[in-house]
């Protein structure tokens, strides 16, 4: 449905893209767009000019203009194609992420001090466990309930330090690290929410470190991004399977798979393109495939997807290792 508040107008252009009249609603669409071509006057990535051949009805948010343009073909009785409607509206998605980007910024600052709320009393009763744990005989029964009790705190502290790790704003220098340690931080801070959520994650790591060079931060976000991804293809709960293994002598290879709705391939040839979402409005909140994909890209890597309907997708993230990147860098 349309806010007849936010159109400005809509635009008319014949079969091959040039515009022929334009008819403004509450914006100011000059004439002057006459003549041009639409793709011209209201500029969309290069990449996604593929996507308009073919002829199916679109939309492509434009951010730097603040608007959203609803590309619709237009056929003749016969059934031939003979140009395009536009409808032109503001792009409110524009001001609805810059209202959630601030209020990740809110939570980033907020997120610490909790953190250190949680950890300093978690430190004060490990500590006394501990000591109740080093005089306790083996024969004593409460010697199981201290090392599992050390043990729990153990995982909330770690919990606590990946969310504290995670919300840092400073850029981090690259480094060399292991790709298997940044799956094992992941599944830490996911691994209670998909529990109650009936997902299981089950991990089939290589068993010699597979390390690779950068910043562990972004990867860290992006392998989030794809298991919240695939938890969201999964509402009534399924598996999650991890996989990294050597794919070539200076390529590693991560897998994740799971066992969700799939995606439809007309989708899955827009999936990694800015304007495309699956999400309804409000419901995205992570980073999105396309920014997925410019984090990998900045590794020296490549991320691609294949779904099937009824059976799942699974993500492959190829990622050179660390000593075939460094070599770029002399």
């Amino acid at each position: 449905m349309f806010e007849t508040e936010n159109i400005l107008g809509i635009v008319v252009a014949d079969k091959y893209g040039i515009i022929k009249s334009v008819s403004p609603g509450n914006g100011n669409l000059p004439s002057s767009l006459i003549g041009m071509k639409w793709y011209d006057a209201f500029p969309i990535p290069d990449k996604e000019i593929n996507i308009v051949e073919k002829r199916s009805p679109e939309v492509f948010r434009l951010c730097e203009s603040g608007k959203k343009l609803s590309v619709f073909p237009s056929y003749d009785k016969e059934g031939s194609f003979f140009g395009f409607h536009i409808l032109v509206e503001k792009n409110c998605e524009g001001e609805r992420y810059s209202q959630f980007l601030n209020k990740v910024l809110c939570l980033g600052k907020i997120v610490p001090g909790i953190a250190h709320e949680i950890n300093n009393p978690l430190s004060y009763v490990s500590g006394w466990l501990q000591m109740f744990l080093d005089k306790a005989q083996d024969t004593d029964p409460q010697k199981k309930t201290y090392e599992t009790l050390i043990c729990e705190f153990e995982r909330i502290a770690n919990l606590a330090n990946s969310l504290l790790d995670f919300t840092r704003q400073t850029a981090r220098p690259k480094k060399i690290f292991d790709i298997n340690d940044v799956i094992e931080d992941v599944i830490t801070m996911v691994g209670y929410t998909m529990k109650n959520e009936n997902v299981e994650i089950i991990k089939n790591l290589a068993s010699s470190e597979i390390e690779v060079y950068g910043e562990s931060d972004k990867l860290k976000q992006v392998f989030i991004n794809v298991i919240q991804n695939a938890r969201d293809a999964m509402p009534d709960g399924g598996t999650i399977c991890i996989n990294t293994n050597i794919f070539q002598d200076d390529l590693y290879m991560v897998q994740f798979s799971d066992t969700g709705c799939g995606i439809i391939k007309d989708q899955l040839n827009e999936i990694f393109c800015s304007s495309y979402t699956s999400k309804a409005d409000g419901n995205g909140s992570g980073l999105g495939l396309p920014v997925c994909k410019t984090i990998i890209e900045e590794f020296g890597g490549a991320i691609d997807l294949e779904s099937k309907i009824g059976e799942g997708t699974v993500v492959s993230i190829k990622l050179p290792n660390c000593s075939a990147k460094q070599n770029e860098h002399y």
